[in-house]
């Protein structure tokens, strides 16, 4: 594997995720603002526990050889590309409602509650996609 591109690409993740979850935090002081906003901020720890797991074990472990060719170097790096793609669209998405007038954002919520929904879907697959992974290499670990 190539430790570096991988880790750098974790780390850029960690830092979109504690991103994502701030402007989260901010949004959901707005008032009615629905569960899917909580929804968005648990998915988006859970994924972050799964980049931190996956960086502790590359940063860690040197994995033998039959088990990292269960994963293709390439196969986690467009899965950390995709990753960082839905993060990113998610993130300017929020920027967007943050910058709105909390009465439009507040007599706009079921719009913006589908589109969150949505992205937490999206998020959820790479963090599955992630947390298969990581089970693989722990597994020839421990």
């Amino acid at each position: 594997m190539d430790p570096l591109s991988i880790t750098a690409s974790i780390v850029g993740l960690l830092a979109a995720a504690g991103k994502i979850y701030t402007l989260l935090e901010a949004i959901s002081t707005i008032k009615d603002s629905p569960t899917t906003i909580t929804d968005a901020q648990n998915e988006v720890r859970h994924t972050e526990i799964a980049l931190r797991s996956m960086q502790r074990l590359l940063e860690k472990v040197e994995v033998a050889n039959a088990r990292r060719e269960l994963i293709q170097v390439d196969e986690l790096r467009i899965t950390l590309a995709d990753a960082m793609l839905v993060f990113s669209e998610f993130e300017s998405m929020l920027l967007l409602l943050a910058n709105l007038s909390k009465f439009r954002v507040v007599i706009s919520w079921q719009r913006h509650a589908k589109k969150i929904d949505e992205y937490l879907v999206r998020i959820g697959r790479y963090k599955m996609s992630l947390t298969f992974m990581l089970s693989i290499l722990q597994w020839w670990v421990f």
